[in-house]
C-alpha cells in the first residue's frame, strides 16, 4: 500500500468518487467536504489535505480529509495503514488537532500520531450516524416550519455558536457569511411559534443522492415541547420528496437526540468517536 495526499479537492474526487459511492452513507462528511471544496462553498486557505490509501495495482482503497483548519477525519481505512496514515498526516499538518472517525480507527489513530508528536490524548465526544427508515411525524407539536430568510442571518448564527459551545464542538464555526450563503440556498429551516422562532434545523448539500441533516438546535428555554422532532421530521420529508436519501449525527452524550431521532424513523449505523490533541 501507498499514501498519496493532495491539496487538490477536483483531483481528489475524480480519483476517489468510485470508492466513496460505494458507501456514499458512511462517507457522507468526506464527500460533502470534496464538493465544498470543489464548488468554492469551503474558502481556500491552504490548509485542507485529503489523502487516499492505494493499493499496489492503483486502487484506493481507504480515504481521510483534513478540511481547512479542522481536525483529520477518518473514511474507510485498512487497518494496516492507520499508522502511515497518522505518519502522512504529521509530516503535512503537524498542527493537527485532532481526529475523528469509526471508534476503532479513531483510536488507532489517535495512538499513533500521540506516540510521533509526543503528545496526550482525550476523547472529546462520541457520535452516533443514522439514516431515515420509515418517517413518522410527531404528534399535536404547536407551530408551523418555514425557511430561514436573510433577516434571520443573524439568529441562525448565534444559535449555530450556542450549539458548538453547548456541544463542546471544536472550532472553526460557520460564519454569518457562510449561513448566509446556506440560507440563500435554501438549506437552514426554522420552526415558528406565534411569528417567534423556536428551533433551527439545517441540512448539507445533498451529494450522490444523500443529505445530511444539522445543525439541529433548540434553546434551552424552549425544549420539550417537540419543535426539533417536528422541523426535523419536515425537513427530512421535504429531502425525501425531492429523491434523496437523508441521514443525521447525534451526539451520544445526549440521550434525549438519540431518542427522538429514533422515534420519528431514523436507525442506527455506526458510533464514531472524536479525540483531541494535548
Amino acid at each position: 500500500m501507498r499514501i498519496e495526499i493532495t491539496e487538490d479537492a477536483v483531483a481528489y474526487r475524480a480519483a476517489t468518487e468510485s470508492f466513496l459511492s460505494r458507501d456514499l452513507l458512511r462517507h457522507t462528511v468526506i464527500a460533502t467536504g470534496v464538493a465544498n471544496h470543489v464548488e468554492g462553498r469551503q474558502a481556500a486557505d491552504g490548509r485542507s489535505r485529503f489523502l487516499s490509501v492505494r493499493a499496489a495495482d492503483g486502487a484506493v482503497v481507504g480515504v481521510a480529509m483534513r478540511a481547512g483548519g479542522r481536525e483529520v477525519y477518518l473514511g474507510e481505512l485498512p487497518t494496516a495503514s492507520l499508522r502511515a496514515v497518522a505518519e502522512a498526516f504529521a509530516a503535512v499538518a503537524p498542527d493537527n488537532t485532532g481526529v475523528e472517525g469509526i471508534v476503532a480507527d479513531a483510536e488507532a489513530f489517535a495512538e499513533h500520531w500521540c506516540a510521533l508528536r509526543g503528545t496526550a490524548r482525550r476523547e472529546l465526544f462520541r457520535t452516533r450516524l443514522f439514516r431515515l427508515g420509515e418517517l413518522r411525524f410527531p404528534a399535536a407539536v404547536a407551530g408551523a416550519p418555514r425557511r430561514a430568510m436573510g433577516r434571520d442571518v443573524e439568529l441562525c448564527a448565534e444559535w449555530s455558536e450556542a450549539m458548538h459551545t453547548e456541544s463542546a464542538l471544536p472550532p472553526p464555526f460557520p460564519s454569518p457569511s457562510v449561513i448566509r450563503a446556506r440560507i440563500a440556498a435554501g438549506r437552514w429551516w426554522l420552526w415558528e411559534v406565534g411569528g417567534r422562532a423556536v428551533s433551527l434545523v439545517a441540512h448539507q448539500i445533498p451529494v450522490g443522492g444523500w443529505a445530511r441533516i444539522g445543525p439541529v438546535y433548540t434553546p434551552p428555554a424552549e425544549r420539550g415541547h417537540g419543535y426539533a422532532s417536528a422541523l426535523t421530521a419536515h425537513v427530512s420529508h421535504t429531502l425525501r420528496r425531492n429523491g434523496l436519501d437523508v441521514c443525521l449525527f447525534t451526539d451520544l452524550a445526549n440521550p434525549t437526540s438519540n431518542k427522538i431521532y429514533r422515534a420519528i424513523g431514523y436507525r442506527a449505523v455506526h458510533d464514531f468517536a472524536n479525540y483531541v490533541f494535548e
